[in-house]
């Protein structure tokens, strides 16, 4: 696993625990995009074959995990589980039992919500082939 992280300078941290050094993070206010870029070399050459799971959380400063938590509604700081007064399923699950995911990329055919649903079992998420 690794990991980049882009609240202040930005930092990539690998499996092994080490910090290589090389990531860079550019903003885009005209798409509204934010791009980590990390060294090629890091990875070697991804081809056939190869799968990667790519998630996404809010980045926390402070939390040991460094991600985002979330309350059972959103919260200054905090995502919500459910806005208030929702009564979907998931609105009864406890805020330490969602995955704390904003945006995951997942293979063809199947979905973000299905991804990520801790209704029928806990998450696993599923890596997507390079073709």
């Amino acid at each position: 696993m690794n990991v980049a992280q882009g609240f202040a300078a930005p930092v990539w941290v690998t499996a092994a625990d080490t910090a290589p050094g090389g990531a860079a993070v550019r903003a885009s206010g005209t798409t509204r995009t934010i791009t980590v870029a990390l060294p090629r070399a890091g990875f070697g050459t991804p081809g056939p074959g190869w799968r990667f799971a790519v998630v996404l959380t809010g980045q926390d400063g402070f939390s040991p995990d460094q991600a985002r938590g979330f309350t059972a509604t959103p919260e200054p700081y905090q995502f919500g589980v459910c806005a208030p007064g929702g009564g979907a399923p998931l609105c009864s699950f406890g805020p330490g039992s969602v995955p704390q995911a904003l945006d995951v990329i997942v293979p063809a055919g199947r979905s973000q919500e299905e991804v990520l649903d801790p209704i029928p079992g806990p998450v696993t998420l599923p890596a997507v082939a390079v073709p």
